[in-house]
């Protein structure tokens, strides 16, 4: 009897301890699925987190949160390029993000960029693209390795290859010449070689004409006593309508400087407009803002109000803030007071006028009267060019002339449209 106790007692230690064993194991791999299914799930919020990281750096333009690097995608993997400065504007191709993106496509530039090194913005900021006007000369910058872009003295790329480009610009101690859609310069101990090169057959000017209006009036509301040189609104407009229909490059007074410099090269169908006075200065800075020319409006501060609007196409600088008299003195066109005035009535005259201009350094001498201690005056306080009139020639500039004394051609109110067009060659 004994020995069958024995036995169910054993019995029931074996099953009991069968069933210990498997609820043990049941347990284990209960708690290893319950750990791997946390695992899935906490991996599934790192991705949809992540996800949601890099969807919040993608945009179609973006900006650098700091200097970052820039990559090339080779043979599948990332490789450092250079590297671009920070709150740099960039525009990025299209791609499937996912969690795995890391890196973002530059358009333009066939680089990459880290997605943590961005962060979205609207849009771009405008451009300037105004040096697409020039003529790029046809001659090469060879750069060396690493290649160093700057813009207005700050350094934004810089890429580890040699660049061979058209230039845009020649300056002293730099060449400017576009990347990514921009005018940037190298700096020509970053240049290893120029070479000429056939970057293009369009005529350029060796030349430029500048034309002068004075007073642009609404006939049957405003009034102008020398009609002669009081241009009708239809006048002008159909002068700035033609320029523009007609596709021809107007500069600006930093164009002309440029230009005078022989540091750019303009098309053919060039010209400078500007206006002088500014009695009723908004009807001209209506009209050149309809039509996208450019022009300079030499205004007597002292005088007229500068038009208190946003403008692109009209750039306002000094006929003197109060010495825009005539007769005051001997010799010149009319006498202009500029001509034997004290010099420190001078000197703080024309820099009143700066003043009220925001800075100007182009000048237009009242009734073309000017003389040796007129132009050294207008050194003195900052101008770099300044306006005689026609003098010894028919409104023609060339490299060069003395830019303190730059010609200009009077537009009068009689000239024909045919006239007008002749003025252009």
């Amino acid at each position: 009897m004994s020995k069958i106790n024995n036995r169910k007692k054993k019995f029931l230690i074996i099953l009991f301890s069968s069933i210990l064993l498997v609820l043990s194991v049941f347990a284990v791999i209960s708690y290893i699925n319950y750990s791997k299914e946390k695992e899935l799930e906490a991996e599934k919020i790192n991705k949809e987190n992540l996800l949601k990281e890099i969807n919040s750096s993608y945009n179609k333009y973006v900006k650098t949160n700091k200097d970052s690097k820039l990559y090339v995608l080779e043979s599948g993997k990332y490789n450092e390029i250079g590297s671009v400065k920070e709150n740099v504007e960039l525009e990025l191709n299209d791609i499937q993000i996912t969690y795995e993106t890391q890196y973002f496509h530059i358009k333009g530039l066939d680089y990459y960029i880290s997605y943590k090194d961005v962060e979205k913005i609207d849009t771009l900021s405008t451009k300037d693209v105004h040096y697409k006007e020039y003529v790029v000369f046809n001659e090469n910058v060879l750069t060396t390795n690493p290649t160093k872009f700057y813009s207005e003295d700050n350094l934004v790329y810089t890429i580890d290859k040699e660049f061979d480009l058209p230039i845009i610009i020649k300056d002293i101690d730099k060449y400017y010449v576009e990347y990514n859609n921009e005018l940037f310069f190298v700096k020509k101990d970053n240049v290893k070689e120029t070479k000429e090169s056939n970057n293009s057959s369009e005529e350029v000017r060796t030349n430029i004409r500048t034309l002068t209006y004075h007073t642009i009036y609404n006939t049957e509301t405003e009034k102008c006593t020398n009609t002669v040189i009081c241009h009708p609104i239809e006048q002008f407009d159909s002068h700035m309508k033609y320029l523009s229909e007609n596709d021809y490059f107007t500069l600006t007074m930093e164009d002309l400087e440029l230009f005078l410099d022989e540091k750019i090269q303009i098309p053919k169908k060039s010209v400078v407009i500007t206006l002088d006075d500014g009695k009723y200065a908004i009807n001209a800075v209506n009209i050149v803002e309809k039509y996208k020319v450019n022009a300079t409006y030499f205004i007597i501060t002292g005088r007229y109000e500068i038009p208190d609007v946003e403008t692109t196409y009209m750039n306002f600088e000094s006929h003197t803030d109060n010495m825009h008299n005539n007769w005051k003195c001997s010799g010149g066109n009319q006498g202009g007071e500029l001509l034997c005035a004290d010099e420190d009535k001078i000197l703080e005259d024309l820099k009143t006028s700066q003043e009220k201009l925001g800075g100007s350094t182009a000048f237009a001498y009242p009734f073309f009267d000017f003389n040796e201690r007129a132009i050294n005056l207008l050194k003195q306080v900052g101008f770099k060019l300044a306006f005689v009139g026609q003098y010894d020639t028919d409104g023609y500039s060339y490299p060069y002339t003395d830019k303190m004394k730059l010609r200009r051609k009077t537009i009068f109110s009689t000239d024909s449209m045919g006239k007008f067009i002749s003025y252009l060659k």
